[in-house]
């Protein structure tokens, strides 16, 4: 064997075997030090990526058990509250039993009622203080997600239903309606509980005979197209034509046709009420075909009205013989008159119904007012009466013109509303305030919605140099001046009329095209709008119908003013029939002839009064439908409860199992990793003993050199 000193080969062997021995003994005493196999990434690239992924899913679970609880505990205090509403209601059924009995003395009735009024506040008082970490439950607007799962989408949301007194008693299934419009809807004009809803077509509707896409049948089809993401149903309302005045005649004969079919109809000398019956009956002999029914109004003011159960549009085809009392367009069906159904909305879970505007004037053809609605409470709102110049002869609502559950309203006047400048007996707010009057004959109440003015596009119309001013209600804003720029010109305007908000009452804000201006009264008074100098309508972006026409506009005189009336909305606990014993109802008070919200019966228990035998009865049912519309809800509660407690329990097991996959990635073998040491230790030392021999071995060298 040869012996060199230029390289000790032995010595590096050994080096580099004792760097390994120290690696191993340095990993394994990490690992029993740590607890843990992975300490770093280069232990186990891949195993780390798999142990943090499990880790991050086993927080998540652990905070997502945390948020199920949470849910649970809301769910609990909800179901307690309404507990005790129960317990309320059960005694007031007491108190409407006990006093629809015939024992009992006015005076007798009274302090029941005293009782009752009490319970019923007690009631509200509940609903609108029950709150889980300052949020209401029981107000009908609490609608929220948890998040019980690590991973996003793993949510359940939960709907809590009102149950104030101005919401329960009422009967199950009403909701709000829409007043027929004779337009079809386009896709996105209405937006319900944030989905929107497709156009209508034609083809959902086989029954009526003519523009069956404006129908109800076909806006109901498309509605319920999208059920299942709104948790909303529509139902076509029965389609009304309204009769026409009668006049005394001879003996004479005319033909109507009726959805296609012609029918012979005959007059009575001398008597409009033997005219009226024969012709009820020779249209109700054909109703198989035409699927219209006639009936006897039993004034020749309002004459014969025609009625279609199924919501099919109704085309009248009738003479213009004023004997007739049928309102129709002429002697053949290519001039009919088409009467337009309604349709009404019901939630399918008790939880409030949200109506939007998806396009930018489409929400007016589908008969809906924006809001939102509470559930199983019938309401219906009124079209906004045509816009009159502001010096005009009033139009107001005269006594009978519109007719709520048989009880005629009364005319109203200028003194019903303060906050309109013109024309304030037409206003909403006076329409209101005179169904209001009689709210507790009629069990319906009125609320005024937000008037809006709905500019359009200028784009098209766009002049630059015309110089002016705006007059909103009678008060002049700046001097404005138009430019070659629509958005510029629509900043412009709505800056110049918010700086006078606080006299006019009216807010101006760009629309969503960014090109023109909508004009809002929160408070629902009339918006009469004008010019002067040279600014036009045009300039503004509004029609003829909402400023006026371009050739008296420029003359700032309130003679010039064009008035925007806005709507209201009708709310009771059961269904609200309108009618009409002069005619007018639709002209003059926007609600057309029809049952409108539902067909149960009901009464809010905010109107409850057992003060009568009848008040009681009627209590009682409306007791029942409250019991009914709380134990729906409670009965949502439990089982969200159920579904929070097991989510709870698979929770608690899925993370035991994703700690003990975690636990087998990363944790250390104690057991191998202490044999490990003690084997890295012996190699190590050993190694140390052999490195010294190693070193030793060139010194051998030297004795060749004595």
């Amino acid at each position: 064997m040869s012996l060199v000193i230029s390289n000790n080969l032995n010595s590096l062997y050994i080096q580099n075997a004792l760097a390994q021995s120290q690696n191993n003994v340095s990993a394994a005493m990490k690992q029993l030090s740590t607890g843990m196999r992975i300490n770093s990434a280069a232990d186990d690239a891949a195993g780390l990526a798999i142990a943090t992924n499990l880790n991050a899913q086993t927080n998540g679970d652990g905070v997502a058990i945390q948020n199920a609880n949470n849910a649970n505990s809301l769910a609990q205090i909800a179901d307690g509250a309404l507990a005790s509403i129960t317990n309320d209601l059960q005694t007031l059924n007491n108190l409407a039993v006990e006093s629809a009995n015939g024992t009992n003395s006015a005076s007798n009735r009274a302090a029941l009622q005293t009782q009752a009024q009490a319970l019923v506040a007690d009631i509200q008082n509940i609903a609108k203080t029950t709150n889980y970490n300052g949020v209401n439950l029981l107000s009908g607007n609490f609608n929220s997600s948890f998040q019980i799962g690590a991973s996003a989408g793993n949510t359940v949301s939960l709907s809590v239903g009102s149950v104030q007194t101005n919401a329960l008693g009422s009967g199950q299934g009403n909701g709000i309606a829409a007043q027929g419009t004779g337009a079809a809807l386009a896709s996105g004009d209405l937006v319900i509980n944030g989905t929107a809803v497709g156009a209508s077509q034609a083809s959902s509707d086989t029954a009526s005979t003519a523009d069956a896409a404006d129908s109800a049948i076909a806006k109901v089809a498309a509605i319920n197209a999208i059920s299942a993401q709104t948790n909303v149903i529509a139902t076509a309302d029965a389609t009304v034509a309204q009769g026409t005045t009668m006049t005394s005649t001879g003996n004479t004969s005319t033909s109507v046709s009726i959805n296609g079919v012609s029918i012979a109809l005959s007059s009575v000398a001398g008597s409009t009420s033997a005219t009226r019956a024969a012709e009820v009956s020779a249209i109700n002999a054909v109703s198989g075909q035409t699927g219209v029914v006639a009936s006897d109004t039993g004034s020749d003011t309002t004459g014969v009205t025609l009625t279609a159960a199924d919501g099919r549009n109704i085309s009248i085809g009738a003479s213009t013989a004023s004997w007739t009392g049928i309102s129709g367009g002429g002697s053949s069906s290519s001039v009919a008159i088409t009467s337009y159904g309604g349709y009404t909305l019901s939630s399918t879970n008790n939880s409030n119904i949200t109506i939007a505007e998806g396009t930018t004037t489409g929400l007016a053809d589908s008969g809906l007012q924006a809001g939102t609605y509470t559930a199983n409470t019938a309401a219906v709102s009124s079209t906004q009466i045509a816009s009159v110049i502001s010096s005009s002869t009033s139009s107001s609502l005269a006594s009978g013109d519109l007719v709520i559950n048989g009880v005629s309203i009364g005319a109203t006047s200028s003194t019903m509303d303060s906050l309109s400048k013109y024309q304030g007996a037409e206003s909403s707010i006076a329409i209101a305030s005179v169904i209001n009057n009689v709210s507790a004959q009629t069990g319906v109440s009125a609320t005024v919605n937000a008037n809006v003015v709905q500019g359009s596009d200028v784009t098209a119309a766009l002049t630059a140099g015309h110089t002016g001013n705006l007059f909103i209600n009678g008060v002049s804003t700046s001097l404005i001046s138009t430019t070659t720029s629509a958005n510029t010109n629509a900043v412009d305007y709505v800056a110049a009329i918010n700086q006078i908000s606080g006299q006019t009452g009216v807010v101006a804000s760009v629309n969503s095209a960014g090109t023109g201006i909508n004009l809002t009264a929160a408070d629902g008074r009339n918006i009469s709008l004008g010019t002067s100098g040279t600014l036009v309508q045009s300039d503004i972006g509004f029609s003829n119908s909402q400023m006026g026409s371009s050739a008296t506009a420029g003359a700032a005189a309130s003679s010039t003013y064009q008035t925007n009336f806005g709507s209201y909305t009708l709310s009771s606990g059961s269904a609200i029939k309108v009618s009409s014993t002069t005619l007018n109802g639709q002209t003059n008070g926007g609600l057309a002839e029809g049952s409108y919200g539902g067909t149960s019966v009901g009464q809010l228990l905010s109107n409850l009064d057992i003060s009568t035998v009848s008040g009681a009865n009627t209590a009682i049912s409306a007791i029942q439908n409250a019991l009914n519309q709380v134990n729906n809800i409670r009965t949502n509660l439990g089982a969200f409860e159920n579904r929070m407690t097991a989510t709870v329990s698979n929770l608690q097991s899925t993370q035991t199992n994703l700690i003990t996959a975690y636990t087998n990635i990363t944790g250390a073998d104690y057991a191998a990793q202490t044999a490990a040491l003690s084997r890295a230790q012996v190699i190590q030392q050993a190694g140390i003993a052999v490195l010294s021999q190693a070193n030793a071995q060139s010194q051998q060298v030297l004795t060749l050199l004595r």
